[in-house]
């Protein structure tokens, strides 16, 4: 997923999360991704749709400038998000949410940024997933280089985790997909999924 600079690169299965979060997003919509990195999803997602990205990295923004409208170099632990002023029919939060210390304040703070009738589309690592429970099982938790326990995580969540988040943040979720193994088999999605991907809406 990493290439030798430390940017990820798009995942081409129809299991992974870019393939799943493009699927979800309706064209000639206008989409704002939150954690854009080198814009994995903007080369899906350009052709048809109107993007706009931001991102920590600004090595990383360099290379996704021409799958985008507008890009904005933003520290989500810091920032108030001023830099930006328009609506989305989509906002997307891939893999972002689990490098925050407080997500939740995060989501508050992006409301204002979608249309009434928007979605937010987030996915989120399965920390219960068969192989976190087996190393548990024997005492094992051991922060790796990329994955589920990667060493820049922060914060760390389960399906119901997750949803509890969104719900407690004011949004209502409308459909829950596991990604990888467990999008493949369909079946005991929360021993075999990788992440879990949200579509909410705001509550009303």
């Amino acid at each position: 997923m990493f290439n030798k600079d430390g940017l990820i690169n798009v995942n081409p299965s129809i299991h992974s999360p870019h393939q799943i979060i493009s699927s979800l997003i309706k064209p000639h919509t206008e989409v704002l991704d939150v954690g854009c990195n080198t814009g994995m999803l903007g080369k899906i997602l350009h052709k048809k749709n109107i993007l706009d990205g931001l991102d920590i990295n600004p090595q990383a923004l360099k290379l996704a400038k021409p799958y985008y409208r507008h890009l904005f170099n933003i520290d989500l632990t810091t920032s108030k998000l001023s830099s930006l002023t328009k609506r989305y029919d989509y906002i997307i939060l891939s893999d972002v949410l689990e490098h925050l210390p407080r997500p939740d304040q995060l989501l508050i703070k992006i409301k204002r940024f979608l249309k009434p009738n928007g979605f937010i589309i987030c996915s989120l690592p399965n920390i219960a997933r068969f192989e976190i429970r087996f190393q548990l099982l024997f005492g094992h938790f051991n922060y790796t280089e990329s994955g589920i326990i990667n060493q820049d995580h922060l914060r760390f969540f389960n399906k119901k985790s997750g949803q509890k988040l969104f719900e407690q943040t004011g949004y209502r979720v409308v459909r829950i997909i596991p990604t990888g193994l467990g999008h493949m088999l369909k079946i005991f999605s929360t021993l075999t999924a990788f992440q879990f991907i949200y579509l909410a809406k705001i509550k009303k």
